[in-house]
């Protein structure tokens, strides 16, 4: 009965230590769950479903940007210049959320963040809402 318990206690560690592990935004600040471009809920706990558009924000220029995409282990592959906000394309093994496509058809991302005016925001698979 112990060699049961301790394989379900290692199992059930296993699966929120996975949770977790793919669900990186919840570790930046305080997370939302967006829907036609409108927060709608608050992501309290460690993780979200892979199919939802999921949004952070907090203060902080492009260094801070940056340093938040790589604790998420996020490599760039697009950065653009949109009217004085830097939008950056990036894709991560840890983010489940589907891939999107560039415009070249090819490119696959799954992370977009944006800084304007102080504000750092970082979304998966889209950076839903304003920047």
């Amino acid at each position: 009965m112990k060699k049961l318990l301790t394989a379900v206690a290692i199992l059930a560690a296993g699966i929120i230590m996975t949770a977790v592990y793919y669900s990186p935004l919840t570790g930046l600040g305080d997370s939302y769950e967006y829907v036609n471009n409108v927060p709608v809920e608050s992501i309290d706990g460690l993780c979200y479903a892979r199919d939802k558009l999921v949004r952070v924000d907090f203060e902080g220029g492009e260094s801070e940007m940056y340093a938040a995409l790589d604790r998420i282990n996020a490599a760039t592959v697009k950065v653009a210049d949109c009217g004085g906000a830097v939008v950056v394309y990036a894709y991560s093994p840890r983010v489940a959320a589907r891939s999107e496509k560039l415009s070249d058809g090819v490119t696959e991302y799954n992370v977009m963040a944006a800084v304007r005016d102080g504000m750092v925001s970082i979304g998966t698979p889209l950076l839903s809402g304003c920047y």
